[in-house]
């Protein structure tokens, strides 16, 4: 390792919290993963005398004030960074793009459809517009344009959320419609569970909620509340003692399981059968991304649901009606031919 790649390594191990950061270490960490077979203490000192220079370019208000950037913990023993949001190097080298692509591989649960790979290639995106230094003259254009996720965010509140949702605390949280006359209401409650809708990566961001008004609780998927984060207009924790009963089973997510979108609704799954115009572009898509994880097929043209009936999933077969049909059952396909209908009587 040359010491740029060094310097690089030894950041990104500051960035690690839990990584106990001393020259023995360090050197375990550089003979295990680059196989540096000799890191003195005396290299580690100018290793980390110039990355303290590093920061002091980038951080000179930040050093004027609180002095070393970099600080010594006896009780530790160990080298820290005297604050969390701190990094020696503003971009990403495809190493390091590749390490965030295992962390998000290994972290798979927090992802839908693939998203986790749709997040490392928009920071790959970043990583080379950054370093487009190679050609006298760019165009007036980006050379990539990627999914514009909106405004309707409230990652403001993520990370307070997730903070409470692990240590199970209870939160108060003052929040307001977006109809024009609603007003701003102000709830207690368990924080189960952030969902993202139809995939929007920082969009769409719901909170599962359970509100609480006594004391003692049973947590249950019945009494569970969505309420979208862009629509919080604060939020704290919660003075209020409460005990929590919570089945050792009990999963948040298992609130979406019958549902096709984000909305449930009070009726039991439904067997739905849906047939594809044999020369239909959807018959491929649909058999590679799954409408529902319930999705079975039945032959080359006829798939099956088992799925609530509620107006996201008739919103889902209207946008797709000249691709598909309801097969079964009677009910929603005589819905899904009068929606049709009453479509087609505008353009009369």
């Amino acid at each position: 390792m040359n010491t740029t790649d060094r310097i690089k390594e030894l950041n990104n191990l500051f960035l690690r919290k839990t990584f106990p950061l001393r020259a023995a270490t360090v050197s375990d960490y550089f003979t295990e993963h680059f196989d540096q077979i000799s890191y003195s203490e005396r290299s580690f000192s100018r290793d980390l005398k110039a990355l303290k220079e590093k920061l002091a370019e980038r951080y000179p208000s930040l050093e004027e004030t609180e002095g070393d950037l970099i600080r010594y913990s006896k009780s530790e023993n160990c080298f820290y960074y005297i604050r969390d949001d701190i990094s020696a190097f503003p971009s990403f080298s495809e190493k390091e793009l590749d390490q965030i692509a295992s962390i998000i591989d290994f972290n798979k649960h927090l992802f839908t459809g693939g998203n986790g790979n749709g997040i490392v290639n928009k920071l790959r995106a970043i990583s080379l517009e950054n370093n487009l230094t190679k050609h006298k003259e760019l165009t007036n254009w980006p050379a990539i344009e990627l999914i514009n996720e909106g405004d309707r965010s409230g990652s403001e509140h993520v990370k307070f959320l997730v903070d409470a949702i692990a240590g199970k605390k209870c939160i108060e949280i003052s929040h307001k419609g977006l109809a024009a006359t609603s007003k701003v209401k102000t709830v207690t409650g368990l924080p189960l569970l952030i969902k993202e809708y139809n995939n929007g990566w920082y969009t769409g961001w719901y909170l599962l909620f359970q509100e609480i008004s006594d004391l003692q609780t049973r947590i249950s998927l019945d009494k569970l509340r969505l309420f979208a984060l862009d629509r919080i207009e604060s939020i704290r924790l919660s003075q209020t003692t409460i005990k929590t009963r919570i089945h050792p089973d009990f999963q948040p997510a298992d609130f979406f399981k019958n549902s096709l979108g984000l909305f449930r609704g009070t009726s039991a799954a439904e067997r739905i059968l849906i047939r594809i115009r044999e020369d239909s572009w959807i018959k491929e898509y649909i058999a590679k991304y799954p409408v529902h994880p319930s999705q079975k097929t039945m032959d080359a043209f006829h798939y099956e649901l088992s799925v609530e009936i509620n107006e996201e999933l008739e919103n889902f077969l209207l946008r797709y009606s000249t691709e598909l049909q309801v097969i079964d059952p009677p009910l929603l396909r005589e819905k899904v031919r009068k929606k049709l209908e009453t479509a087609l009587s505008h353009y009369q």
